[in-house]
């Protein structure tokens, strides 16, 4: 099967609270986006994979990847956005998750104990 081409396009510029008209039709019907770059968000970062599709634009080639290395930063410019919108339930979604990521990254940091040996 042949893969087809798609043009990338930044993710940041659909995450920021600078793009007006986007803002709108987001705050008028974009509840389930959002919720569904949350969702793809929140499964890249528990799959750790090199990079996901956050959006596909319908009835083109064109696409909007993140990287593993920006998934934090992408989580907190959503949540500025949503912040921004008054969209305090997905607010509180993202922070959940924010905080599953802190955690499992303090998890991973603490050192093991050597155990002694007493024989």
């Amino acid at each position: 099967m042949k893969r087809r081409t798609l043009a990338n396009v930044n993710w940041r510029k659909y995450l920021s609270t600078k793009n007006i008209v986007l803002n709108q039709y987001l705050y008028n019907y974009g509840d389930e986006l959002l919720l569904n770059m949350l969702d793809t968000l929140k499964l890249a970062l528990s799959s750790k994979s090199k990079s996901i599709v956050l959006i596909e634009f319908q009835n083109t080639e064109i696409v909007s990847v993140v990287q593993r290395e920006d998934y934090v930063e992408a989580l907190q410019k959503l949540l500025i956005l949503c912040e921004r919108m008054e969209k305090y339930e997905i607010c509180a979604k993202i922070v959940s998750v924010q905080n599953g990521v802190r955690l499992t990254k303090i998890i991973s940091a603490k050192p093991k104990r050597k155990q002694l040996n007493l024989t």
